[in-house]
């Protein structure tokens, strides 16, 4: 188990400076210069020469590409990303103090997309070959295709500018902190439900159609036919022999999900307004804030890559076969 864990760990090492290499070289690609934003942004018409120099040298904006990655890593390595070219704040203090409301948000949706999900694609797996089950996957392909800004714009238009139920954007109302405790609270929980249900809907028909295919292709197995022969009812074999082993291979996919979250956290949050880390990405981008790129992206590749070394740790736990084969020469 030692020798697998060292292994993962290795791959995700090296995996973590490839996309730094990556996202480096693209973001600098990019046309457009940050100095150049910022100086537009703030309104100033000209800045001498020697002013600009000294900005740009600041940020070794002045060096080669290659020299510019290596003085960024010799202070990620310390854990010090810099500060931010737009406001000149450290990176991490902007990121730690963005990060909860996405975790907020990324987290109720995740959960939402598991229990649900889980449970309708083993129901589906029950029926197998009935019209319901039918009906389901076709359902569960039709939420998968859908875009999720468009998704977006359907529930804004829908609950908040027909009907007028719920928040159009935002994290808070304006007489938010007017309000009670509890009228806090609800607020909150308000601003919410549009942004989690754009972020779940495609995640739930993924646990859903997975979790269908993991007990459809278990309940297959000569092991449940055996059990069905030895007079075992229809509820225990598919509860107790078929569902433990279904439920391995969504442990992988439970640690995979992090990465479609996040991503979608940079459309969903920017679309409501969410004052998260995607939309604070999504304005580092059009800024060219290359620190603060660099530094969401440290974020979300280490929450990506730990959830991948945790569920294949797990899944190693749960089969032993798979941290046997990995350790064999």
């Amino acid at each position: 188990m030692g020798s697998y864990l060292l292994r993962r760990i290795l791959y995700a090492g090296l995996t973590f400076l490839g996309i730094t290499i990556a996202t480096f070289t693209l973001i600098h690609s990019v046309p457009g210069d940050p100095i150049s934003f910022l100086i537009g942004h703030a309104g100033v018409a000209s800045i001498p020469p020697a002013a600009l120099e000294s900005i740009r040298h600041d940020f070794h904006l002045d060096e080669p590409l290659p020299v510019q990655y290596l003085w960024w890593l010799r202070g990620a390595l310390t854990l010090d990303f810099g500060r931010s070219i737009v406001d000149r704040r450290p990176v991490t203090e902007r990121v730690l103090e963005k990060l909860p409301s996405t975790l907020l948000l990324n987290g109720i949706a995740f959960l939402l997309a598991a229990i649900i999900g889980i449970p309708i694609g083993l129901w589906s797996a029950a029926r197998s070959g009935r019209p319901v089950e039918r009906a389901s996957a076709v359902m569960f392909f039709l939420l998968y295709s859908l875009p999720s800004f468009w998704v977006a714009l359907l529930l804004m238009e829908f609950f908040s500018v027909r009907l007028g139920i719920l928040p159009l954007m935002g994290m808070t109302s304006d007489n938010y902190y007017e309000l009670g405790t509890a009228g806090r609270l609800g607020d909150r929980l308000r601003h919410l439900v549009l942004p989690v249900l754009t972020l779940m809907y495609a995640q739930l028909a993924i646990f859903a159609r997975f979790s269908k295919s993991a007990l459809t292709e278990v309940i297959r197995q000569d092991f449940i036919t055996t059990a069905r022969a030895k007079g075992a009812g229809e509820a225990v074999v598919l509860w107790h022999h078929a569902l433990r082993n279904a439920l391995i291979p969504l442990i992988t996919l439970l640690g995979l999900t992090i990465p479609y979250l996040i991503s979608g956290s940079v459309i969903v949050e920017t679309i409501f307004q969410w004052d998260g880390i995607g939309l604070l990405y999504y304005n580092a981008i059009l800024a060219r804030d290359y620190p603060m790129v660099m530094g969401l992206t440290v974020a979300t590749a280490l929450f990506t890559l730990v959830a991948s070394v945790v569920a294949d740790v797990l899944y190693a736990f749960a089969d032993p076969r798979v941290r046997l084969g990995e350790a064999a020469p």
